[in-house]
């Protein structure tokens, strides 16, 4: 039987959760609930599988829990309980939750030390090199940058460590070739653009790498020397085993090893070389089956910026947002706002736009309308009936029939924007459906009050489109789906199973009263919810445009900026703006803000060299499309040639890049 195991990263406790792993962890839910709704309608028990869970080991934890005056682990179970209660809230629906301090993962990372240290695969020497213990990673010269003349991680924007203690080492350079043979498995890293960076850093060659530490002591210790502990990279990787039973139970097949074939990890891109280079290698050397595959998402930014706790504008709280409008709405803008796989950029406008169009204008007021009508026309209660000959012919039938294989189809290939765009689908032709059909003229004629009557198939026909909608929408709103099919009629838990393919027949119901799913807001309380969720600091020191209503221009300082020189419409026409998709990013050499861009503009390939270092690392750009000067003269900025410019707010510093909020092809005239 073919099985699906989803797992999100588990999530460092350096921070509670985040937009950023609320994200990963909404992915993988909607990818697991799907996979079971699907099951639930095939009757397949127990064939789907989805794990999360939390790192608890590192240097960085031991020193914050110094700092803080508190035994590491009881600044992990501090931290356990708010990823455990915020998962909860947001309905998260995993079946394990794992934790590397628990004695079934040290069971198992002994385990996996043991296979690997049997292959000939651990070795003692010394290493003398740089760590950034921030990443947890070692680094070599080519992965840092310098700032303020210190060789600095450009993930985290701080001095690296040099370090030199004996360690064991892991023969990764033995691994090569059969990393890149793996590679060329279709699908076993996605997206494509990611299996090529992954194999082009092998092709690039492979040293052997250090997996204990002497100088920390919070870690599963190596087996037979207490002096060392497991390189928490190595502890890491191997949860997704634990849950299984371990390394052992997976190399012994049954269940486990049906599981583990059918695993895909869902990661992040700064993760992406532990999970595609240094975790098959370790499997490799284990002598244990690779997963399915590995799906790497880009970031989600907030007003263009990475989320850091050191940035208050990055802040964005989850469960605040779940408090004022549900969780399922912040579900749902997640999922369906970003394409999987890209990067994309949060802001508060955008998820109350979503809100109350696609939601509010699109599902609630079909869902309202259409159950008010029951009500209203016959007495709530609506009888089994299947459409007739005439019927079949309407749009909203033949999209409600093909919707569960099209929305099935983007959610095994992992595009929930789509799958969800197919639900859409059917709600926009819905609501086309009534407004075409008019029922409230339909019910003036008595005979279409009828059991075969016009108006009775009407309705009828909206009510089966909001039940298959609410199962096609459940994995991503799964209390909303519940709650859509409770009005019309139908038990809760049937959202939770997949619409049969080519079905389109109302099953029967008697309807709640209608009761709104969204409720609107007013300006007034829209300006009021931006300001509650934006913290105090970034309200504080609004500049141009602030959520208030405030467009007054300030400064750095906060005050007033002199309003520029009007320009003749005739003059800002000789601007050329375009789209711009960024296909590669790197720092300029020997400089601290300058990026190195190469922009798509949709005829040919173009370099920018822009000032936004400081805020944007060059990795969370590639794959954004940004808003080009196209027309300006070419200019050389230490020594690279920059045709044109991207555009970005702030005067002294950089607020924030100026982006484009849909997906549009490049070389597209912005006017």
């Amino acid at each position: 039987m073919s099985r699906f195991y989803v797992t999100t990263p588990i999530y460092y406790v350096n921070a509670a959760p985040h937009l950023g792993t609320f994200y990963s962890t909404v992915v993988a839910d909607a990818l697991a609930r799907f996979h079971r709704a699907v099951d639930r309608r095939d009757n397949v028990t127990d064939g789907t599988f989805f794990l999360t869970g939390l790192d608890e080991h590192g240097q960085k934890i031991e020193r914050i829990a110094k700092e803080k005056g508190i035994p590491p682990q009881e600044y992990c179970d501090g931290i356990a309980k708010q990823f455990v209660a915020t998962w909860a809230r947001s309905g998260i629906s995993n079946d394990d939750f794992i934790r590397t301090t628990s004695a079934r993962h040290q069971k198992a990372v002994g385990e996996m030390w043991a296979r690997m240290q049997a292959a000939g695969d651990i070795y003692p020497g010394e290493y003398d090199g740089l760590y950034c213990v921030g990443c947890e990673e070692w680094k070599t010269d080519d992965d840092v940058i310098l700032i303020d003349s210190q060789k600095s991680c450009p993930t985290h924007q701080r001095p690296v460590e040099r370090v030199k203690e004996k360690n064991y080492f892991f023969k990764l350079s033995r691994y090569a070739d059969r990393l890149l043979e793996l590679y060329d498995r279709p699908g076993f890293i996605q997206p494509e653009a990611r299996r090529n960076e992954v194999a082009e850093f092998v092709k690039g060659g492979l040293r052997d790498i250090s997996v204990s530490r002497q100088s920390v002591k919070w870690g599963i210790p190596v087996p037979g020397d207490s002096e060392q502990v497991i390189y928490v990279w190595i502890d890491a990787l191997t949860n997704y085993l634990t849950v299984l039973g371990g390394p052992n139970a997976v190399a012994a097949g049954g269940r486990a090893g049906e599981l583990w074939a059918g695993c895909r990890h869902i990661i992040a891109k700064d993760i992406l070389r532990f999970h595609a280079v240094y975790w098959p290698a370790m499997l490799m050397s284990a002598g244990l089956p690779m997963p399915a595959g590995v799906f790497c998402h880009g970031y989600l930014t907030v007003k263009g910026q990475k989320i850091s706790k050191s940035i208050p504008a990055t802040r964005v709280e989850p469960n605040q947002i779940a408090d004022d409008i549900g969780v399922d709405p912040l579900r749902y803008f997640v999922l369906r706002e970003y394409t999987l796989g890209g990067d994309g950029d949060f802001t508060y406008e955008a998820l109350l736009q979503r809100y109350e169009s696609d939601l509010g204008n699109d599902l609630g007021n079909l869902l309202n309308r259409t159950v008010s009508m029951v009500q209203r026309y016959v007495a709530g209660r609506l009888e089994a009936r299947a459409p007739n000959a005439t019927e079949a012919l309407e749009e909203v039938v033949t999209i409600g029939r093909a919707a569960g294989q099209q929305a099935a189809g983007h959610w095994t290939h992992f595009s929930p924007s789509m799958a969800i765009e197919s639900a859409w689908k059917l709600v926009r032709a819905a609501n086309r459906y009534v407004d075409g059909q008019k029922p409230w003229e339909l019910a003036k004629v008595p005979a279409n009050l009828e059991p075969d009557g016009a108006l009775v198939g009407v309705l009828a026909n909206c009510c089966e489109s909001l039940r298959i909608a609410a199962q096609l929408i459940a994995p991503a709103m799964p209390d909303v789906a519940r709650k859509v099919m409770e009005q019309l009629g139908r038990p809760g838990d049937e959202a939770d199973r997949w619409p049969i393919d080519g079905a389109f027949a109302w099953p029967g119901g008697t309807m709640a009263l209608p009761q709104p799913l969204f409720p609107r807001f007013d300006p007034d309380k829209k300006v009021a919810l931006l300001n509650k969720w934006l913290p105090p600091e970034v309200v504080a020191s609004a500049v141009v445009g602030d959520v208030s209503g405030n467009t007054n221009k300030t400064n750095k300082t906060g005050a007033p900026a002199e309003p520029a020189a009007e320009l003749d419409r005739l003059d800002f026409e000789k601007l050329e703006l375009r789209a711009a998709l960024v296909t590669a990013c790197e720092r300029v050499p020997k400089t601290e803000k300058l990026l190195k861009l190469t922009l798509d503009i949709g005829t040919e390939q173009r370099t920018v060299v822009s000032g936004i270092a400081t805020v944007y690392p060059p990795e969370t750009l590639v794959g954004r499309t940004v808003v080009y000067v196209a027309n300006l003269k070419p200019a050389k900025i230490r020594g690279v040639l920059s045709h044109g410019m991207i555009l970005a707010a702030g005067e002294a510093d950089v607020l924030a890049l100026s982006t484009v909020d849909r997906e549009v092809p490049p070389g597209t005239r912005i006017r």
